[in-house]
């Protein structure tokens, strides 16, 4: 009979652990230079603080969610991604005039509701990497959220709206959604996938056309 080695249980153990911390610490500091780039840049050219925010967020969390260890591992390193990338914006801000970027929202209520969204693509990616139909609604459920934020920066009435952010903004998003489309979703079920996230990009829209 062969004995179990619990010694090699517990580096691969320690090994799990190690990766799961520098996992973590490389969302907060990912996060915090990605969000001193938008700073800088929101200072100089309006169009490559457009272009740049909040694209460059939503592919961090998007890495982030779909490497994470687990779903709880997700949800934390998507919120340390997020806090990373405010604390540097408003840390800018104080050296830089005009520094804040209006992508991430210039009030309390349109900042809070880009974090909310922002944590969301990362959890959704994550689950994205379930092999059934759940991980296909995930992975249209994450490009959703970005076309929902796009159109809440394109439509005058949404609660984020960023002047000057279409066309090239609204094409970088959508751009950016059909690419999770393809990179999260799974072969023919992609088809799913995008039939979910236009929906969920459709029903905000005419939510706020009704409004």
């Amino acid at each position: 009979m062969v004995e179990h080695n619990y010694t090699l249980d517990f580096v691969a153990g320690d090994r799990r652990d190690r990766a799961i911390l520098r996992h973590i610490v490389l969302s907060l500091f990912a996060g915090m230079s990605l969000g001193g780039v938008g700073a800088l840049l929101s200072s100089g050219s309006a169009l490559l603080s457009v272009l740049y925010e909040p694209g460059a967020y939503v592919l961090l969390v998007v890495v982030l969610g779909r490497t994470a260890a687990g779903l709880g591992w997700a949800v934390l390193s998507s919120v340390l991604a997020t806090f990373g990338t405010v604390l540097s914006t408003l840390l800018a801000s104080g050296f830089t005039s005009g520094a804040w970027p209006t992508n991430l929202g210039t009030g309390g209520t349109a900042m809070n509701l880009t974090i909310a969204n922002l944590v969301a693509v990362g959890v959704l990616s994550h689950l994205a990497r379930r092999h059934d139909r759940w991980g296909d609604l995930a992975a249209g459920g994450a490009a959703g959220m970005v076309l929902l934020g796009g159109i809440d920066r394109v439509v005058p009435g949404g609660a984020e709206h960023v002047p000057g952010f279409w066309p090239w903004g609204a094409l970088v998003t959508v751009l950016l959604a059909a690419g999770m489309i393809v990179s999260l979703g799974r072969g023919c079920d992609r088809i799913c996938s995008g039939a979910v996230a236009l929906t969920v990009g459709a029903s905000y829209f005419v939510f706020l056309a009704g409004l």
